[in-house]
């Protein structure tokens, strides 16, 4: 008998999302569906642009009533989506505008009476894409099972109590493997409301907040905390913060703790296999995996037996473990360089820049032109004061000279995505002083 899974769980008295600044129930959520699904082509594959996370929701719950794959782009540039539609040729755009005339004419007391269905686990329901930071995006499937598991998984380690009668409030995209998971699965599995914003400045995150009675968990990232932590004041009733996508700082994370009153978390996972393991970032540096989830170091390699995948997952960063429960990450295989023998990680490089008073932001990398096989680094450094000779010269006082990096540049900003995260090619395009894609 073949294993199913309900789209929506154990939501009969619980809104699945506020839309609008108004509660949207089970009944009109699938009178909505409903309306979205009879509108959409008969197509193999959609591609979810919706803005609002409330009609991305309803869209993604139309195709895969459909038995359709939705695809998540890696990124929203012109060139990212016309190479997703070339690559997947049987596929259509889904946008905002698609799903929200629907259901605008339908009366909001009036609700055509809609089934909950279920959904086989194997089907396949999404296709995501990593966020190309180290090099080309690469597609990942996800099955209804894989998604429902790892949800349940994770509410019963970080809120065991439930999350009945709670709002997510997101900052990431919903097409990212992070805000698909929390903002869109969460809200389905767990009986979360999910609000519609997708909220990028510190002052609009605290807006909503603030117009949220419901206690909040505020899903972000360590980029968007620094930001937060600079407002001092108004922040109540926040029930827990969930950071991913890099690591947070025990630092920021102590401040947003005091700040906001509230606990924080981080999720550490990959768009491979979803959330592996958690922590709370202010009481120690050790990971906690997964129930069912086994993790094992081999040489270079760090491999991951994940419930509900058939073959083992490669895990790009080094770890050490502490048992089989708990680790510690020691940072990416390719952030360690290895110049005229000696060594350095690029995350150390890049702490020092940022430590030399008057450099605001800074990275090290590797650009991907070289082809004589040695190894160059390259630099990009924020700074309103200083020059490229003199941050060079006093770089020169903390590390190796073979470490210096040819080319440095100094630029106003650094090409954050809205994750972020600094993707390679951006960071190669910014060092050559090629304009970014947008």
């Amino acid at each position: 008998m073949k294993k199913t899974f309900k789209l929506l769980n154990n939501l009969d008295k619980n809104a699945i999302a506020i839309y609008h600044g108004r509660k949207i129930f089970k009944e009109e959520f699938l009178s909505h569906v409903e309306l979205t699904k009879n509108h959409l082509l008969l197509l193999k594959y959609a591609i979810n642009l919706c803005e609002n996370r409330y009609h991305f929701l309803v869209a993604f719950a139309a195709c895969t009533s459909l038995g359709q794959i939705s695809l998540f782009p890696s990124s929203k540039a012109k060139k990212e989506i016309e190479r997703l539609s070339e690559s997947y040729f049987n596929s259509y755009l889904i946008n905002d505008e698609d799903v929200v005339d629907l259901y605008q004419q339908n009366n909001k007391n009036e609700f055509k009476k809609i089934e909950n269905f279920d959904i086989n686990a194997q089907q396949t329901v999404a296709i995501l894409f990593t966020s190309g930071t180290t090099g080309k995006a690469k597609e990942n499937p996800k099955t209804w099972g894989q998604l429902n598991e790892s949800s349940i998984r994770v509410g019963r380690r970080l809120w065991p109590k439930g999350v009945h009668g709670k709002c997510m409030i997101a900052t990431v995209p919903p097409q990212h493997m992070f805000g698909f998971e929390t903002s869109i699965i969460y809200p389905l599995t767990l009986g979360v409301m999910m609000h519609d914003g997708y909220p990028f400045y510190p002052l609009d995150i605290q807006q909503i907040a603030l117009e949220t009675p419901e206690p909040k968990i505020l899903i972000t990232t360590p980029l968007h905390l620094k930001a937060c932590i600079g407002l001092k004041e108004n922040w109540h009733n926040i029930d827990s913060v969930i950071s991913a996508t890099s690591l947070l700082s025990s630092d920021i994370a102590n401040e947003v703790a005091k700040i906001l009153s509230t606990h924080v978390f981080e999720i550490y996972g990959c768009s491979e296999s979803g959330a592996i393991a958690t922590r709370q970032t202010n009481k120690g540096d050790r990971w906690e995996l997964l129930e069912d989830y086994d993790i094992k170091a081999k040489g270079n390699n760090v491999l991951l037996k994940a419930v509900g995948y058939k073959n083992l997952i490669n895990i790009s960063d080094q770890i050490k473990m502490i048992s089989n429960r708990f680790f510690y990450l020691l940072g990416r295989s390719s952030d360690l360089v290895k110049i005229g023998g000696k060594r350095e990680s690029l995350s150390g490089l890049s702490h020092k820049l940022k430590k030399i008073d008057g450099v605001d932001d800074g990275i090290f990398f590797i650009p991907k032109e070289n082809t004589d096989q040695r190894v160059r680094l390259a630099a990009l450094a924020v700074s309103s004061t200083l020059t490229r000779n003199q941050i060079i010269h006093l770089l020169s006082q903390t590390i190796d000279s073979v470490f210096l990096p040819r080319p440095l540049r100094v630029v106003a900003n650094l090409p954050y995505n809205e994750l972020g995260k600094l993707p390679l090619n951006n960071l190669i395009k910014m060092i050559d002083g090629t304009p970014l894609d947008i």
